[in-house]
């Protein structure tokens, strides 16, 4: 790739930089799937703050979510909306209203939830828009603002990132909550580090949580098949395991990572203490996925990293 750039960092921040072409670290670029750790992120704060709770239901803030006992869609949890497993299994290529500017939030996730579930609750995980759209409305209501003023209050003022990280503009209230996110390594290193410092998530065991577990793969993306690689899925992040398939022992201290379609790819190493992200964003005429090409990297590089900082 002519335009990469690359930060590596532990708990006190950036501990090393590198830019190659017009790609700098503080170049804003739409991050998209790396929108999710974020996304999961504000929202375990919103836990840990109790305005929700992982058992929290969409019927709890959501006036036409129906409580009754036998539709499964009574029975989907905050934790299953952000672990994948909510039963709406709509693929990012599927046609659908999320991030279409026709719709609002709440139009577009009533749209969801007349369409019906594709599985029952937490028998399936299936890596798609739709869990965290309806999570993103669950807060909306729950707060009484928007998303965007929800998070820059809860998550991106405390932690002193930017402006410049922000949703997407032009879809209203309803963009695509897991993946529209524009960002900049330099901010998301702000998070990572926070992160790594348990200053987010200092219930960390809960919030590393295997959420995918035995459950029915119906649908994840094809960079983690392109490397031949058995993750599992978090609040909002994957699971990194080296084995195939996914062992227990990839629990105790894992590494976290959340890649974007565009190449941007965040990760936290917990066991050797630091962080990494690559930069990037190849939006078309890519020779490879760049997705597929960054874990790849990330995969490469992680035990460099690991040498070069002694861990």
């Amino acid at each position: 790739m002519a335009n990469i750039a690359l930060l590596v960092g532990d708990r006190t921040g950036v501990r090393y930089r590198f830019e190659k072409g017009a790609m700098k670290t503080d170049t804003p670029i739409l991050i998209a799937s790396a929108s999710k750790l974020v996304f999961g992120a504000f929202v375990w704060t919103l836990i840990e703050r109790g305005e929700l709770s992982r058992t929290s239901r969409p019927q709890d803030n959501i006036d036409f979510w129906t409580g009754v006992t036998g539709d499964g869609r009574s029975a989907i949890t905050l934790d299953m909306l952000m672990g994948f497993t909510s039963g709406f299994n709509r693929q990012d290529n599927a046609p659908g209203c999320v991030g279409d500017s026709a719709f609002s939030l709440q139009t577009c996730v009533r749209q969801i939830y007349d369409g019906g579930l594709d599985s029952l609750p937490d028998s399936a995980f299936s890596y798609g828009p739709e869990h965290m759209q309806i999570a993103a409305l669950m807060v909306a209501n729950k707060r009484g603002q928007s998303v965007d003023q929800a998070m820059r209050e809860v998550l991106l003022d405390p932690l002193e990132i930017s402006a410049l990280t922000r949703y997407t503009q032009g879809a209203g209230d309803n963009p695509r909550y897991a993946g529209s996110l524009r960002s900049t390594g330099e901010d998301y290193a702000k998070l990572l580090t926070a992160i790594l410092r348990s200053d987010i998530a200092p219930n960390r065991a809960a919030f590393l949580e295997d959420r995918t577990g035995n459950r029915v793969v119906d649908f994840r993306p094809g960079a983690l098949d392109d490397n031949n690689l058995d993750w599992h899925y978090g609040f909002g992040f994957w699971k990194e395991c080296d084995v195939r398939p996914y062992a227990p022992s990839c629990d105790a201290a894992p590494v976290i990572s959340s890649p974007g379609a565009f190449g941007f790819t965040p990760w936290v190493d917990f066991e050797n203490d630091y962080w990494g992200i690559i930069v990037l964003e190849e939006t078309s005429g890519a020779l490879r996925d760049p997705a597929s090409f960054s874990v790849d990297i990330e995969q490469d590089i992680q035990p460099l990293i690991e040498v070069a900082l002694g861990r």
